[in-house]
């Protein structure tokens, strides 16, 4: 079970990976793109996941977003996480 609490902080590592610089990459600035324009749409959750998992092989990635991020990805393999409930209130 994943706390409100939870939700909105990972929702901040999210809006942080997606402001950059980290990751970086031609694919993860389209990923970027599409989550401005279409956060709530399968494309908008692919693109999400992608950066996601992009930040985890980025260098420049900070140690603490990386720990993060990785919780945030058990979640969402566990099926305790949909990223709908990240991007619902963008």
């Amino acid at each position: 079970m994943v706390t409100p609490e939870q939700i909105e902080h990972w929702r901040g590592v999210l809006l942080r990976l997606q402001r950059g610089p980290a990751p970086r990459g031609e694919q993860f600035e389209l990923c970027r793109e599409v989550l401005v324009a279409a956060p709530g749409t399968p494309e908008g959750r692919e693109a999400a996941r992608l950066l996601l998992e992009g930040s985890m092989a980025d260098a420049t990635t900070s140690i603490a977003d990386a720990q993060d991020v990785m919780n945030l990805l058990k979640a969402l393999s566990s099926g305790a996480l949909d990223l709908t409930q990240l991007l619902e209130y963008r």
